[in-house]
């Protein structure tokens, strides 16, 4: 019954998260331009030589977001492999464990973060 209950509210999560992008698209698109074009602008500054950075709000909602994203492709495919068992908080701890250190890295090797 359990398994019934988690599968009925990830139906219903998709479905409100596509109702959602379908009305709000062309703000989330232009909010993911702007973080890239953000990015972007990061990076070509960093590897000036120069000091200068952007703002420490802009790199943690750039963090944020690409710790979500990883954690999100994590559940998704485990999700997906193993079914509702995974919708809970011994595996939620164990996604955000492996979450941090991959977005460090990611931030790192695409030149984003410095340190």
């Amino acid at each position: 019954m359990t398994d019934e209950i988690i599968k009925s509210i990830v139906s219903q999560s998709y479905s409100f998260a596509k109702e959602q992008f379908i009305i709000h698209w062309p703000y989330i698109i232009g909010f993911f331009v702007f973080i890239i074009a953000g990015v972007i602008l990061q990076i070509i500054m960093l590897r000036s030589g120069g000091d200068s950075k952007l703002p420490a709000f802009f790199n943690r909602l750039v963090g944020s977001f690409t710790y979500s994203i990883f954690f999100l492709i994590q559940l998704s495919i485990s999700y997906w492999v193993f079914g509702a068992q995974v919708i809970d908080d011994v595996w939620f701890t164990l996604f955000g464990i492996i979450s941090f250190p991959v977005t460090g890295f990611f931030l790192c090797a695409i030149g984003f973060w410095y340190y």
